[in-house]
């Protein structure tokens, strides 16, 4: 499984515009072949960043939907809001829940 993580900066005064903005895209992404799940994380002490998640099959798939028109059009509306943007992309090696699985 890839994770890829996202760090935004977003415009002062877009939060709640991104939000939404956010949940748009990422009611899209899920149909996308490959596509586990995405999660929005906002940092608790700086209001103006946001960090994305998005778990993936394979890296073949991640790389297939980053690549193509479709995620330009998409995320073309959380561009508009933001500042900056920096992504890693890592092997989730091992997930383990609170009651042990993993």
């Amino acid at each position: 499984m890839i994770r890829a993580t996202l760090t935004m900066q977003v415009k002062a005064g877009r939060e709640q515009d991104f939000e939404q903005a956010w949940k748009v895209v990422a009611g899209h992404t899920r149909r996308i072949p490959g596509n586990i799940r995405q999660t929005l994380l906002r940092d608790p002490t700086n209001q103006l960043v946001f960090v994305i998640t998005s778990d993936w099959e394979s890296l073949g798939a991640f790389q297939r939907f980053e690549r193509s028109p479709e995620q330009d059009m998409l995320t073309a509306p959380l561009r508009e809001l933001r500042e900056s943007a920096q992504m890693t992309v890592h092997h989730l090696i091992v997930h383990i829940e609170k009651d042990g699985n993993s």
